[in-house]
Formats: C-alpha cells, sequence, structure tokens
C-alpha cells in the first residue's frame, strides 16, 4: 500500500513538470514605436544637403561654405514699381531771337524820338517782335501818329514818313505779307494830356496784323 502511494505521488510530480514544461515561453515586453530621441551629446549638423543628427567625430566641421549654404535666406523688399510714360521735362533753352506764338498780340506800337522818323530803343525792341510773328498773318496795317505840338500839314508828313520807315524796315527783313500804309498826325491820341510823358507815348506807329495763315486753312477746311 506504501508502495501504490509512492508511485501516485511521483506520477502527479511528473505530470505537472511536463505540464510547465508546455507552456509557451514569456513574449518579451514590446515598447511602442517612436522616434529615437537624441542623446545629449547629440548635435544637428549638415550632412549629405540635409539635416542630420549626429555625435561626437561623426559630426563634419563647419566651415564658411557650410555655414552659408545653411543660412537660412534674407528676404529681399520688392522694388517699387517703375512708373511708366512719366519724364523730366527739359529745361527751357533761352533764345535770343524773339519766337512767334499763338499767345503773341496782333498788333505793335513803334514808339519815335521827338521829330524824328527812326524808332526809339523801345520802338526798335517792338520792330524785332513784329518781325517774328508777321510772317504768320498776309496783312500789315500801319498808321502813323505824332504828339501834338507844332502844324497840321508837318505833323501829317512827319506821320507819313515814320509809317513808311516802319514798312521799310519790314521789306528788308524778307516779310512777305501785304504791308498798308495810313498816317495822320496831330489826332487819334493815346494820352491827350499835355505832359511830355504823354506826348512821347502819342508818337508812334500803330501796327495791326490780320489774314493769320493758320486760320485761313480752318476756314478752308471747314467749307471743304
Amino acid at each position: 500500500m506504501a508502495l501504490l502511494n509512492r508511485v501516485a505521488i511521483l506520477l502527479f510530480t511528473t505530470s505537472l513538470l511536463v505540464g510547465c514544461g508546455s507552456l509557451p515561453p514569456a513574449l518579451p515586453q514590446v515598447l511602442p514605436e517612436g522616434n529615437p530621441k537624441p542623446m545629449a551629446s547629440d548635435r544637428i549638423a549638415w550632412i549629405e544637403r540635409q539635416f542630420k543628427t549626429c555625435s561626437g567625430t561623426a559630426c563634419p566641421t563647419p566651415t564658411r561654405k557650410t555655414l552659408a549654404i545653411v543660412a537660412p535666406p534674407v528676404a529681399e523688399s520688392d522694388p517699387a514699381p517703375a512708373v511708366l510714360g512719366v519724364q523730366p521735362s527739359p529745361s527751357p533753352v533761352a533764345s535770343d531771337s524773339p519766337v512767334a506764338t499763338a499767345a503773341e498780340p496782333a498788333n505793335a506800337t513803334i514808339l519815335f524820338e521827338y521829330g524824328q522818323d527812326t524808332p526809339s530803343a523801345d520802338g526798335q525792341r517792338e520792330l524785332e517782335r513784329l518781325a517774328a510773328i508777321s510772317a504768320a498773318y498776309q496783312r500789315i496795317e500801319l498808321y502813323g501818329r505824332t504828339d501834338d505840338i507844332g502844324g497840321k500839314a508837318y505833323n501829317d508828313r512827319l506821320a507819313r514818313r515814320r509809317a513808311e520807315s516802319v514798312r521799310s524796315w519790314l521789306l528788308d527783313r524778307g516779310v512777305k505779307a501785304e504791308i498798308v500804309v495810313r498816317a495822320e498826325g496831330l489826332c487819334c491820341y493815346l494820352d491827350p494830356a499835355p505832359t511830355e510823358a504823354a506826348r512821347r507815348s502819342n508818337r508812334r506807329v500803330e501796327v495791326r496784323l490780320a489774314g493769320r495763315h493758320d486760320e485761313l486753312s480752318d476756314n478752308n477746311r471747314k467749307g471743304a
């Protein structure tokens, strides 16, 4: 009987050992996947034209060239757009000779010295202006005048000589317009006051221009 008990105990123990041996081995603990964290000694360097982590002697020594490659770009301000069609106006060039313009008055007053048919200095300057603008007209009318000193016959002749002198001056300058001469002394005063300043303004030849060429061309085009 005792022998049977020993055999039973031995079989039970053997079955326990066999059962434990058939159990699967313990599985290793699996950690969740993730990017490995760099060690404290790791650095980030420019390797193979990209940023990588490295440590120790594996990190390349930075040079001026690599620093220039990895330097962040600096934003450049866009240039202001150019303004088209605007250009500086050239400075006007002064000219010694008068130039005829549309703003020039179509009349003139040529002043003379007392008892003479030669223009004064102011009258000579006005003649120069008249010669510059007269080419734009077809007709020039001259009216000789005098002051209130002297007799009628003398002043009529003086008024005529003044008007004729202006006519001759224009013809000498090559003026092609028709020139009409009229004259009368002791009349038609600009200033009737009995003063020297008034008499100086009355010793004159009045000039009137008529038949502007461009106006006639415009009228012809309108009538066509």
